[in-house]
């Protein structure tokens, strides 16, 4: 940001100093920021034509994302990244997903909810507290509702937190997917991280565990991830469900980039 300089950067903030963070800051509105966008979406800089042509634009680039997602998962049907597809496709009409945090995370906002799953609430700890009490959120939210409450995790979130399960309360309502890639595959991913010599140790962290172990322990409904698997897994049967996807860092790591590549193309074009 700072290499590449912005003409105008604004930073609007009611009171209070405001840290020139990037070196490019040109303007400060002192005034809170609700008002600030109501009085901007009033002005002649964003006359109804600015709005058509913006909305034309990313409506285009929406249009050519979903034909690139969907060509892509026609010749992937294997791995995280695909199964993770099949799920949101197959959700209950009304129910809570629960994303851990990181690759579950980016795997359903590359994908998306369709407008017909308005019903879908998301939520997720991405950006709060890591791996930290992912499991303990979807059953606290499972004990608190009706509806059903599906959790997307990775296996390093999902056995970081394997007490959130240890209590005497049925949950019938709580369907679990574990993408168990046998360690923390974004930093495997992401620069930095994926090059220092100490990332299998102390980075990625490699585990041999599997959520069946658990799901013995707890009583729980275990089941391996495949599609036959997946049509029935939502339906209620009184116990809490576990579905687990056994696979490789390096398939993953290869789809997933594969993946942002064909993307990259079709917004180059």
């Amino acid at each position: 940001l700072r290499k590449y300089s912005p003409k105008e950067h604004w930073h609007i903030q009611s009171a209070g100093e405001s840290a020139d963070t990037f070196q490019s800051l040109t303007k400060t509105f002192a005034i809170e920021p609700e008002l600030f966008f109501k009085q901007l979406g009033k002005s002649t800089l964003l006359h109804q034509k600015s709005q058509q042509l913006f909305q034309k634009g990313w409506l285009n680039f929406e249009k050519s994302a979903k034909n690139k997602i969907d060509s892509f998962f026609k010749t992937r049907k294997n791995g995280e990244f695909h199964l993770v597809k099949r799920l949101l496709e197959s959700l209950p009409p009304q129910c809570h997903l629960h994303l851990a945090n990181s690759m579950s995370v980016r795997y359903a906002n590359h994908i998306g909810l369709t407008l017909t799953q308005k019903q879908v609430k998301v939520f997720s700890n991405r950006g709060t507290s890591g791996i930290d009490g992912c499991s303990s959120t979807a059953v606290g939210h499972a004990l608190s509702s009706n509806v059903p409450n599906i959790l997307i995790t990775g296996d390093m979130a999902f056995f970081y937190d394997r007490n959130a399960y240890w209590h005497n309360y049925k949950i019938p309502n709580l369907f679990i997917v574990v993408l168990n890639n046998h360690g923390g595959i974004i930093f495997n991913l992401i620069d930095g991280p994926s090059g220092l010599p100490e990332s299998e140790t102390f980075f990625i962290t490699q585990q041999k565990l599997t959520a069946h172990s658990l799901a013995t322990e707890f009583g729980f409904t275990y089941k391996k991830a495949n599609d036959e698997n997946l049509k029935g897994f939502f339906h209620l049967d009184g116990n809490v469900k576990i579905m687990e996807l056994d696979s490789s860092q390096s398939l993953n790591k290869k789809i997933f980039n594969e993946f942002k590549n064909e993307i990259k193309k079709g917004y180059d074009a």
